[in-house]
Formats: C-alpha cells, structure tokens, sequence
C-alpha cells in the first residue's frame, strides 16, 4: 500500500472508533458489532478462498473452537480471559494444521468437501462430549467486558478488523502474498517455479484461523451463550465465505464491503418486510452473484481500469 492509502485506511478505521459517541443505542452497536466482526472474518477467509483459491467452507469449526476455547479455559483451568482466549485461538490453529496437512492434498470441490466434513466433526462432537461442551444446551461464556458492553465489544471488533485488514495488506503485497496468487492463478506452474503450494497454503491457513478464533471468542462473550449449532452449523461458514465474494474475494476491501452491504441489508429487510426478509435477501444475493461475478469491489475496479485504459 502507498503511503496515501496507509493514511486512508488509518484515517477510516479512526473514524470509526469515535462511533459510540454518535450512537448510544445497544441494540445499535451490536448491528455495527456485527459488521465489524463478519467483515474480520471475511478478510480472515479471503487469505485462504481470495487469495489462494481455496474454496473453504469450514472455517465455523475454528469460529467454534475459539468461543468454546475463551469458555473452557476459563472456568476449567481458571485461566484469566485473556490467556483463555490465547489458548483458544492456539487449539483453533493446530486444528487448522491439522486439517491442512490432510486436506491441501486435495483440489477444488474435494477440498470443499473436506472442510465442511471437518467442521460438521467439531460440530457433532460439541453436540456429543457432554462432560465438556454439555451438549445441545451449551456452556455460559465469561464476560470479557462488564461496563459499558456495548461500546467495548464495538470497539473489539473494529480493532479486530483493523488487524486483519493490516494482516491482508501485509500479505497482499509480500512474496508469500504473491506465491499464494500464483497458486490461484495456476498451481501446476506454481510448482514448477518453485513454489511449495501446499506449505503455502497451510501458512495462510494458520493465520485465518487465528483471526476467525478471535472473532469467536468475542462472539461468544457478547452473547453469553455457546451452543453447537447456531456457532459451529455450516450457515456460519458460508456466511463468511459470502461475506468475501460478495464484497470481492482477493481484494482487500471485499470483504468489509460485503460485511456492510450483508449485514445492514438483512437488518433493514428483516425489520421492514418481516417473514419475507429471506427471501429479498436471498434474492440479492443472487442477482449480485449472477450479474458481478467478480464481486462489488473487484466489478468496479475493472470497470475503472477498463475506463482508464
């Protein structure tokens, strides 16, 4: 990034911290809270589904790992919340290494597959062991934050946000970035190159992971409760995978586009239609994947280099 955009994006994230001072309603902030924390998670998928080309469908197991990991840490091991979340988001990427190592051995729709499998066995296994998860009726989550929740869950997630935001960028214009561009474009010449594809993808992996497990934890906390299905169901996974396309997967402001358009559209439809809401929503979806395949953001940025040129 130059140094303009840096002090754009700088700009843009410090605006958005100064929001509770406008907005004071809880249920406000919790709308925006959910905008910042799917467009972290939507940055967080696009390392592995933007810019490598994985289509993955189970990052819900690692959204899930980090919420049980703050939960079970603390009031197990009575570690302090900080350390549950840390440990949380380290069981979250040895889980992530594991199902790399097995599952980058596959390609395109295989690979798919194998994520969703891998999310539906920690899923079901949460549903199960209930001398630790209690099954179906779920485990309490600490309150990382007691004053003012609102406000500080908001700010949690515009500075989770911001770091993956910075995470991407990072990347984005770093040799692995490239390497992991290379894989998308072409895996077989990848290779020939030189490029090891399935290390490259592990090490983009880990780092997705880390960043959904923090979004998990601080989901969990926000909502006090951890139960399977609403945290571990695949419509968790495919809603962050939405988020990226949707906004534009492989570009770097994608994914907060998507978060903003997704979120408010499916608040505003949900309050003004009602029952129906699923459906418009549905349908926009549909009309924006069909007629900007490349997404919001990579559909305009073509429009305007086709302009340019």
């Amino acid at each position: 990034m130059t140094r303009r955009r840096v002090a754009l994006a700088a700009a843009a994230f410090g605006l958005c911290l100064l929001v509770p001072a406008f907005v004071q309603q809880d249920y406000q902030l919790n709308v925006l809270f959910r905008v910042f924390l799917f467009a972290a998670l939507g940055l967080a998928w696009n390392l592995v589904g933007g810019y490598a080309g994985q289509l993955s469908l189970g990052h819900a197991a690692y959204f899930g790992i980090g919420a049980y990991g703050l939960v079970l840490f603390h009031d197990r091991l009575a570690a302090p919340l900080p350390v549950a979340m840390a440990l949380g988001i380290i069981v979250a990427v040895a889980a992530a290494f594991v199902i790399g190592r097995v599952a980058f051995r596959l390609r395109g729709p295989y690979f798919a597959l194998a994520t969703i499998a891998f999310a539906e066995l920690v899923r079901l296994s949460a549903k199960n062991v209930h001398s630790l998860t209690n099954g179906d009726v779920g485990l309490q989550a600490p309150e990382l934050f007691v004053e003012d929740r609102s406000r500080w869950f908001y700010w949690s997630a515009v500075a989770l946000t911001a770091l993956a935001f910075t995470v991407t960028a990072l990347i984005a214009r770093s040799r692995f970035g490239y390497q992991l561009q290379a894989i998308r474009e072409d895996e077989d010449t990848a290779i020939a190159c030189g490029i090891d594809p399935a290390r490259t993808k592990l090490l983009a992996l880990l780092i997705s992971a880390a960043l959904t497990a923090a979004g998990g934890a601080l989901n969990a906390s926000l909502f006090y409760y951890v139960v399977p299905d609403p945290i571990l169901g695949i419509d968790v996974s495919n809603k962050i995978a939405i988020v990226a396309m949707l906004g534009g997967a492989g570009t770097l402001t994608g994914p907060i586009v998507g978060a903003v358009l997704l979120e408010i559209s499916g608040e505003v439809f949900k309050n003004v239609f009602h029952e129906a809401h699923r459906l418009i929503y549905g349908g926009l979806i549909v009309v924006i994947v069909l007629f900007l395949p490349e997404g919001i953001v990579g559909a305009v940025a073509g429009w305007w280099r086709r302009r340019r040129s």
